[in-house]
């Protein structure tokens, strides 16, 4: 995994951390669901980066 789809996972770990401190389970267990994906290499860093972009929304 490169530094870029690496630090997306950084981001998105933390932003379920986030919702899961708040409560708000299912966008925790979506944003978990996307690191799986891309610690799996199921998705490319195009995708990733779609992933970062919606979670910043």
């Amino acid at each position: 995994m490169n530094a870029e789809l690496v630090s997306i996972v950084n981001e998105l770990e933390f932003k379920a951390g986030y919702e899961k401190l708040h409560f708000n389970y299912l966008k925790s267990s979506m944003y978990e669901n996307w690191i799986d994906q891309i610690k799996n290499c199921e998705v490319g860093l195009k995708e990733a980066r779609q992933m970062l972009r919606a979670a910043k929304r």
